[in-house]
């Protein structure tokens, strides 16, 4: 590199080279620590729960206790009962995380949640029409022949529609085109015409003035002006 190596910015200067090797330890130990901790908390919750377990064990285990004749005639807390098993189940999925269920409530599909849950998703800029691309429903009491005949005559008239439209379409490019033509014909007709009258009115000049003032006194005058006439003709 070309930047000189007392610059307090290199790269590889050896004040910016300790910095980073003691940034990087600092981080290593950091990150250990982190993964103590958490293996700390999975210790101590997995011995939370292997104590429970032997609490319940040891609870389900016939206790020896003093013969009792009147046993079966005992009434117990039903309810209380309930209220006990509710409460160490509600302890086992707390301490488990059951993954078919949450830890306070059954957790719901997305396939069955509301479509006013599910708005919050879109996107409130964009248009959607639930109307689109809809087809209409089928009644029962309809008839089916009937429902498929008025489907073709809806398509029947929708071709009738679109075929009429290219039909003036087309009728109103064929007007355009012959308007053109019939145009260009007039502007034609019109520069011959324009040509005609120059080239002809140039030669009545040229005769007027090649037209020889003694003819007057000529013989025969008239017959020699139609013999020049003539010659100009095959020429």
């Amino acid at each position: 590199m070309n930047i000189l190596h007392h610059k307090s910015y290199h790269v590889y200067n050896k004040k910016n080279i300790e910095k980073v090797r003691k940034d990087e330890e600092a981080a290593a130990a950091k990150e250990k620590e982190k993964q103590k901790r958490i293996e700390l908390a999975e210790s101590e919750a997995r011995l939370e729960l292997l104590r429970k377990r032997a609490n319940e064990q040891d609870k389900t285990d016939t206790p020896i206790e003093h013969v009792n004749l009147f046993k079966d005639y005992m009434i117990t807390n039903e309810e209380h009962d309930a209220e006990e098993k509710a409460k160490e189940e509600k302890a086992n999925r707390q301490v488990t995380m059951y993954l078919d269920k949450g830890v306070t409530e059954e957790a719901t599909p997305w396939y069955a949640k509301s479509h006013q849950a599910m708005n919050k998703y879109t996107d409130p800029h964009v248009r959607r029409s639930d109307k689109k691309r809809k087809r209409d429903p089928i009644l029962v009491n309809d008839d089916p022949l009937e429902y498929i005949d008025n489907k073709l005559k809806r398509k029947e008239k929708k071709r009738e529609v679109r075929r009429e439209e290219r039909k003036r379409e087309k009728e109103r490019s064929g007007s355009s085109i012959e308007q053109l033509r019939a145009k260009r014909l007039e502007r034609e007709r019109e520069e011959r015409e324009r040509t005609k009258r120059l080239y002809l009115g140039a030669v009545e000049e040229e005769q007027e003035k090649e037209e020889p003032a003694g003819y007057n006194s000529q013989y025969n005058k008239q017959e020699t002006i139609l013999a020049k006439q003539s010659k100009r003709r095959r020429f």
